[in-house]
């Protein structure tokens, strides 16, 4: 259901976290012919079932922001006499099709700019994507009818926003993607909010069960012991926490690079932006949002860059 807002509440230019003009990508891998009609030739039941199975897993999957492995939709998804049929692609394609009719969501392979660049995880030539194709309008009524509902999940999609920008207009560019240091990353963050650190806290492994990797901030430990939440001060997210679950999530991708050359490696992970990043936000949101915060118009030339099909996540301008 989606909620009317007055004109004096939210202006009719307001960009807003949303799934608005998303990026270029590639879909599933096709299914050959034989596999496809080997999955026509089978007992239409068993057949249903299958297409069925998988797109129950593939909505589950969309709708906590899982990553899918496409290697691993056959022993996830499939029914367990089906697991050795050979016929992922098309069901696959089968699935994907039946999400599109009915939900309106797309299942994508990450953008070609990310698949193909060797600083990416290899990782990410087999995951998949539900994206929210349908179209939102000025005022991002559908985004705020999905993420705005409760204060955390605004909080969350603020603090993504502002990373990527950072990570957009601040980030090191090596080989054409745009790397920036977690050290500067956090002093961003607190020139923002000083309820945020300056500097990235020591990761401490916590096998308390529901934190994102293994991983939970000091902060957080604390404040459980205290017997309070695992949150920062007043409506200040737990940094440490959202960028674990911002990469777990695919939004973004953390790696160490070796700039000393000493095979040490730097102190602190840098952060570019992932490929759930390029397909849900896109660059064109995350230029404009820029642009909001300073109080500017986008840039036109760069718009019009995006619009020749020359920004598909790319980090060169």
């Amino acid at each position: 259901m989606t909620q009317d807002y007055d004109d004096d509440e939210e202006p009719a230019s307001a960009m807003c976290f949303s799934q608005f003009l998303p990026e270029e990508s590639q879909a599933p891998p096709s299914a050959k012919l034989s596999e496809q009609d080997k999955l026509q030739n089978m007992d239409p039941s068993a057949r249903s079932r299958l297409v069925t199975d998988l797109s129950r897993y593939i909505l589950f999957k969309s709708l906590s922001n899982d990553p899918i492995d496409r290697t691993k939709l056959a022993k996830e998804a499939f029914p367990k006499n089906l697991q050795d049929a050979r016929v992922t692609n098309a069901a696959l394609q089968a699935a994907t099709e039946r999400m599109n009719q009915i939900f309106g969501l797309d299942v994508l392979k990450a953008p070609k700019s990310i698949v193909g660049n060797k600083t990416m995880p290899s990782k990410f030539k087999e995951r998949l994507f539900v994206v929210n194709k349908i179209k939102d309008n000025e005022m991002g009524l559908h985004s705020k009818s999905l993420h705005g509902i409760h204060i955390d999940a605004m909080v969350e999609k603020g603090l993504l926003m502002l990373v990527l920008a950072f990570i957009y207009c601040k980030g090191e560019i090596k080989d054409h993607i745009r790397w920036l240091d977690g050290g500067v990353l956090y002093r961003l963050l607190h020139s923002v909010d000083e309820n945020i650190p300056a500097e990235p806290a020591a990761e401490i492994k916590h096998k308390k069960e529901g934190g994102i990797g293994g991983i939970m901030s000091p902060s957080a430990m604390n404040m459980e012991e205290n017997g309070g939440g695992s949150g920062g001060v007043g409506l200040t997210p737990d940094v440490d926490i959202a960028l674990e679950k911002f990469v777990h999530l695919d939004y973004l991708v953390k790696k160490k690079f070796d700039r000393a050359g000493d095979g040490i490696g730097d102190d602190t992970f840098s952060y570019a932006i992932g490929p759930r990043a390029w397909l849900v936000v896109g660059e064109r949101q995350i230029i404009c949002f820029c642009a909001q915060v300073l109080d500017q118009e986008p840039d036109p030339t760069m718009l019009q860059e995006l619009n020749n099909g020359n920004g598909e996540g790319k980090m060169e301008q």
